[in-house]
C-alpha cells in the first residue's frame, strides 16, 4: 500500500466508523505528513477526538505536539482557566498531569515556557524557598521550577534522555572503534570540536575564573561547577551534561547573590529575560562579578545553540531526513582527517547510517 493509499483508507475509515483508532491514525499520518502534506493544525485535531472518544494513547501524542512547539501550551492554558465550566476542569486537569509529568521528566525547557502559570499548577511555589533548596542542594518541585525559569532562553531541555539515545547510536562506529577512539583521546579532545562547541568551552573558562576569583574576594565556599578536563567532549558533549552545566551556573550564581544589591535587587527579579540580564551588569561595580554575569548569560546562550542542534537532529530521525543525519556524522569524520588522524570509516549516507532506534 502507498503513502497515499494509506492516507485515502484512513479518510474512509473516519467517516464510516468514526472509532478512536480512526481519528487517531488519521491525525498521525497528518503529524508526519504520510500520503498527505504535513499539517500540525489538523494532526491536533484528530487526536484531540481521538481523545474525546475515549483514546488515552492520543493524549500522549498532543503533549508531543507541545513539547515540538507545533501546538501552543501557554495559549492553551490560559483558555482551560479562563472558564469554569466542565470541559474548562477537564482540560485543566490533563494540564495539571502533563506538566507534572514534564517536571518528572525533566523536562525543563517545557516549565520554562509556562512560568507565567506556575501558580495554577503549584500555588504553594515562592522564589525564597527555591533559592534555599537550589543552595543547599536539596532536590525539591520549588528549585526545579526555580532553576527551569533561570534564563529566558531555557526551553531546549526537552527528550535530554532521547537526545542522547539518538547521539549514542549515531556515533556508535566512533566509539565504538577502541583504537581510533584511543587516537581521538590523544590528539586532544578540544581539536576535533566545532566552532560551536568550542565557544562553549571559551565561556567556561571564563565562567570558572570568574567564579574562583568571586568566591576568593568574598571568602564564599564555591560550589561545584564543571570544567573542561571534567566533561567528556568527543565525539560529542552528552546533553546531559549540558543540563548540568546550566544547573551548577545558576547555583553559582546564587552563591554570590549576597555580594552586590544589583543581584539581590535587580538580578534575581529578571531572570527570565537574557536581554534583561544583561542591561544590569554595568551597574556591578566588581569587575569579576560582572564578568561572571556576563558569562552566565554566554552560558546559556551557548547550551542553548548546541541543544537546538541536537533537537533538530531528533527531527531529523522523527521525519526520516537521513540525509541530515549522515552530514553530521561525516563533518566529525571530517574533523578526524583534519586533525590527521587515521581511521576507515567510509562517507556515511542515508543508505549505511548506522542503525538507530528510539
Amino acid at each position: 500500500m502507498t503513502e497515499k493509499e494509506m492516507y485515502d483508507a484512513a479518510r474512509i475509515a473516519v467517516r464510516e466508523t468514526k472509532d478512536s483508532k480512526s481519528f487517531l491514525r488519521l491525525g498521525l499520518l497528518y503529524a508526519k505528513g504520510i500520503g498527505i502534506s504535513e499539517n500540525h493544525v489538523l494532526a491536533n485535531y484528530f487526536y484531540e477526538k481521538a481523545l474525546a472518544l475515549g483514546c488515552e494513547e492520543a493524549e500522549g501524542y498532543i503533549e508531543q505536539e507541545y513539547e515540538s512547539g507545533y501546538k501552543d501550551l501557554c495559549k492553551d492554558i490560559e483558555k482551560a482557566f479562563e472558564n469554569n465550566d466542565s470541559l474548562a476542569s477537564q482540560l485543566q486537569s490533563r494540564f495539571k498531569r502533563l506538566i507534572e509529568k514534564e517536571r518528572m521528566k525533566k523536562n525543563y525547557g517545557i516549565l520554562s515556557m509556562i512560568r507565567q502559570h506556575f501558580h495554577h499548577f503549584y500555588p504553594d511555589y515562592t522564589q525564597e524557598k527555591a533559592i534555599s533548596d537550589i543552595l543547599e542542594e536539596r532536590d525539591t518541585v520549588d528549585a526545579e521550577l526555580l532553576y527551569a525559569t533561570c534564563t529566558s532562553d531555557n526551553r531546549s531541555e526537552v527528550h535530554v534522555d532521547l537526545l542522547d539515545h539518538l547521539l549514542q547510536q549515531l556515533y556508535a562506529p566512533i566509539t565504538q572503534d577502541a583504537e581510533l577512539y584511543q587516537q581521538i583521546r590523544e590528539a586532544g579532545e578540544c581539536v576535533l570540536q566545532d566552532q560551536d562547541e568550542k565557544e562553549l568551552m571559551q565561556c567556561i573558562v571564563n565562567l570558572s575564573a570568574s567564579y574562583k576569583s568571586v568566591c576568593t574576594n568574598f571568602n564564599i565556599l564555591p560550589k561545584e561547577l564543571m570544567t573542561i578536563e571534567t566533561m567528556e567532549l568527543s565525539p560529542y558533549i552528552k546533553a546531559q551534561t549540558f543540563v548540568l552545566l546550566r544547573k551548577q551556573a545558576f547555583r553559582c550564581l546564587l552563591s554570590i547573590k549576597d555580594t552586590d544589591s544589583v543581584i539581590q535587587d535587580k538580578v534575581l527579579n529578571v531572570l527570565e529575560s537574557d536581554e534583561k540580564l544583561l542591561n544590569v551588569w554595568e551597574e556591578i561595580e566588581d569587575k569579576d562579578i560582572q564578568l561572571f554575569l556576563v558569562s552566565f548569560v554566554e552560558l546559556n546562550i551557548d547550551l542553548d545553540t548546541l541543544e537546538y542542534k541536537y533537537q533538530n537532529l531528533l527531527r531529523s530521525f522523527t521525519h526520516h531526513q537521513w540525509e541530515h543525519l549522515a552530514n553530521c556524522l561525516n563533518n566529525y569524520i571530517g574533523r578526524l582527517s583534519g586533525a590527521g588522524i587515521n581511521h576507515q570509516l567510509p562517507e556515511f549516507t542515508p543508505e549505511n547510517l548506522p542503525p538507530i532506534t528510539l
